[in-house]
């Protein structure tokens, strides 16, 4: 068997202020799994290393079939944290396409209240509550020596073999399945969606999608136009020395301009995030199926190049009004703890951007698909390398 992965998603300084319990939490869980299984599993979790995100995309890329698990530790940090977020978006939505969901095993470290809402308005606390998630809201308490921390620990390490267990037997039925398709045994429809249902819910959202993009840009607009008044009043308030009472007069004034905006565009960004997801399968729909559609009908290669084309130029304009949203959410969290008053809207001013963003890995995808496909679009004006930021960095270093 090939070597195994375990990914342990956590916020750095969440485990700094519990004392490296979350760290320590993951390598005896290890242990555990290595003595039930007698597998070695190599367990990501050091996000201090600058190729951290580079690294465990690039593992889970090359075989799924070689993670053992993907923990997140959920506290209240860890929906805040851009970089969590998109890990877990990222391996969540691979894990369910491919039905090894059990593998994702969240890990309750910390109370979330809003995880416990029958409808959370977060889409990643959303997907969050569709998996099975352990609670360790008590047992991170427990003295690691204690019979009851080692208990719980043994408890998690088994539910991950369970689940390892039931993910290579679904491997086994699926290949199966797929073999006697092949030779015709099976006359049994499939529920799976098949690609044109993929394509109409595609089509459907995207134009939703295009709305969704122009309101989220008004509303953005909006907010930045509503704060340089605002800093231009307490710039004149500072002219004439009155202080910090008009300094917090002005922030109170700010807060109520801010608090419609910032709710839409909180709404925007939950909407933007879940049309993005419908339109997801529709688009690795398309591009996966191109180079089979070409060597069938040549003529069919031009159509194809215009929407890759497309995708392209939408990945290479994101990529500046992506870092523009990254500027405002540094900006607004600061913002939070200036003033009561503002801590709200630009709480939701912050979240509702970090949705935006986290699109931009299902557009990266997007890209490497195309990338990969391998399809010579002569017609294309530029060369993916220069259009995509991470692809070219990727070969400079191969070259080197």
């Amino acid at each position: 068997m090939a070597d195994l992965n375990g990914f342990w998603s956590y916020v750095h300084d969440d485990d700094d202020a519990d004392g490296g319990r979350a760290s320590r939490l993951a390598k005896d869980v290890v242990a555990q799994f290595e003595m039930l299984t007698g597998e070695k599993i190599e367990v990501f979790l050091d996000r201090d290393d600058i190729v951290w995100g580079e690294v465990w995309r690039n593992k889970i890329d090359e075989s799924l079939a070689t993670v053992a698990f993907f923990i997140p530790v959920l506290t209240p940090r860890y929906f805040k944290s851009p970089e969590c977020r998109r890990e877990l978006q990222f391996f969540a939505r691979r894990a369910k396409n491919l039905g090894i969901q059990e593998l994702v095993l969240p890990l309750l470290y910390v109370d979330v209240p809003s995880l416990h809402e029958d409808a959370p308005s977060d889409d990643l606390l959303a997907l969050v509550k569709t998996f099975q998630w352990e609670d360790w809201r008590e047992l991170r308490f427990a003295d690691v020596d204690s019979g009851e921390y080692r208990r719980g620990v043994a408890r998690l390490a088994q539910r991950l073999v369970e689940a390892n267990r039931r993910a290579e037997e679904a491997n086994v039925a699926a290949a199966a399945q797929e073999m006697e398709s092949a030779v015709g045994d099976s006359e049994d429809a499939d529920d799976a969606p098949g690609r044109l249902d993929l394509l109409a819910a595609a089509e459907e959202a995207l134009p939703q999608w295009s709305a969704t993009l122009e309101g989220l840009t008004r509303e953005i607009e909006s907010v930045g136009e509503i704060v340089g008044e605002a800093g231009e009043e307490m710039n004149r308030g500072d002219a004439r020395g009155k202080g910090f009472a008009a300094r917090l007069t002005t922030a109170r004034k700010l807060a109520r301009r801010l608090r419609e905006p910032t709710e839409n565009i909180y709404s925007l960004g939950n909407a933007f995030a879940s049309q993005l997801h419908q339109i997801d399968p529709g688009f690795r729909a398309i591009i996966e199926q191109a180079p089979s559609e070409i060597r069938d009908d040549p003529e069919a290669q031009s159509g194809f190049c215009v929407f890759f084309q497309s995708i392209r130029e939408l990945s290479a304009s994101s990529e500046e009004a992506l870092q523009t949203l990254q500027r405002m959410i540094d900006a607004a969290s600061p913002g939070e703890s200036l003033s009561r008053d503002l801590r709200n809207p630009l709480r939701r001013l912050r979240q509702g951007l970090t949705l935006v963003i986290e699109g931009r890995e299902v557009i990266d995808e997007w890209v490497e698909l195309i990338e990969d496909a391998g399809i010579d679009c002569d017609d294309a004006s530029t060369d993916l390398s220069e259009r995509h930021p991470k692809r070219r960095e990727r070969e400079v270093r191969d070259l080197d």
